[in-house]
C-alpha cells in the first residue's frame, strides 16, 4: 500500500501523477508548509502510517496558491490537507477559506509551531475541522487514522467540511466572505468585540498595535459604517446572528 512520494519524476511541488493514481483506494494527503524541513518530516509521518491506516502524501507544496490549485484539480484532490497556518504571502486562514469555498468534502487540518490560541479564530472561522500544534505527531497520526477509518475528526468548537461550506458559500447567507474581509481582519473583529483594546488585540495575534488599526480602518470600510463603535455594534449582530 505504500510507496514512495518523491523520486526522480517528481517535480518541485512534490506531485507525482503516478502516486496519485495508485492511491485512489488511500487516504489520499496534502500538505501545504513554506519551510522544506517540515514538509519532510510531515510525508514521513504520514506515510508511515500507510501499513497499518492507509494514508499516503499525494502532493506537498510550499505555495498557498499551488496548493489550492491542487486541491481544485480532480487529479490531485485529496481527501485530507493540513494547512501551515503561518506562511509567507497567502497565509494560512486565506488557504483554508479558498480550499473550503469550493470543497464540502475535503477535510482541512490547520497546523502550527505557534500557540495554538493565536490561530484558533482563524483556523476555525474558514473551514478547517481542527488546530492541530505541529510538535503533536500522535495529535496529528490520531486525526489521519479516524480519518482513515471513515471518522472524521472534529475538534469542539469546529465544523464538519459540509456546516462549513454551507456557512460560506449558501446564497444570501451572511459571513466574513461576502463581507470580504480577510482571516486577519476576522481575527481581530472578533478580539475587539470581547471587550479587547487594539493594543491587547495586537498583543494576542503578535501584531503591532499599528496593525491592528490599520485592520480595523479596513473593516469600518468593507462594512461601511462610520466609526469603531458602529463597527463593534455591526460584528456583534452578525456574530449573534450565526
Amino acid at each position: 500500500m505504500y510507496r514512495t512520494m518523491r523520486d526522480e519524476h517528481s517535480d518541485e511541488s512534490g506531485y507525482d501523477a503516478a502516486e496519485v493514481e495508485r492511491a485512489a483506494e488511500d487516504l489520499r494527503v496534502g500538505i501545504i508548509d513554506d519551510d522544506a524541513l517540515t514538509l519532510a518530516a510531515l510525508r514521513s509521518v504520514v506515510n508511515g502510517m500507510a501499513p497499518r491506516h492507509g494514508t499516503v502524501v499525494i502532493w506537498t507544496s510550499r505555495s498557498g496558491d499551488e496548493a489550492v490549485d491542487l486541491c481544485v484539480d480532480r487529479r490531485s484532490r485529496p481527501d485530507v490537507v493540513l494547512v501551515d497556518m503561518n506562511m509567507d504571502g497567502v497565509d494560512g486562514g486565506m488557504v483554508c477559506q479558498r480550499i473550503r469555498h469550493f470543497s464540502d468534502r475535503i477535510v482541512i487540518y490547520g497546523m502550527t509551531a505557534h500557540s495554538l490560541r493565536r490561530y484558533e479564530h482563524v483556523t476555525r472561522r474558514f473551514g478547517a475541522q481542527a488546530l492541530l500544534d505541529k510538535a503533536d505527531v500522535q495529535g496529528l497520526q490520531r486525526c489521519l487514522a479516524d480519518c482513515a477509518a471513515g471518522r472524521t475528526y472534529i475538534q469542539q468548537g469546529f465544523s464538519s467540511p459540509g456546516q462549513a461550506y454551507r456557512l460560506l458559500t449558501v446564497p444570501g447567507a451572511v459571513n466574513a466572505t461576502s463581507l470580504e474581509l480577510s482571516p486577519r481582519e476576522t481575527e481581530v473583529l472578533d478580539w475587539t468585540i470581547e471587550g479587547l483594546t487594539a493594543r491587547e488585540v495586537a498583543a494576542r495575534m503578535a501584531l503591532s498595535e499599528a496593525t491592528v488599526k490599520t485592520h480595523l480602518r479596513h473593516a469600518i470600510r468593507k462594512l461601511g459604517v462610520g466609526n469603531k463603535l458602529q463597527l463593534i455594534r455591526a460584528w456583534t449582530q452578525f456574530r449573534s446572528a450565526r
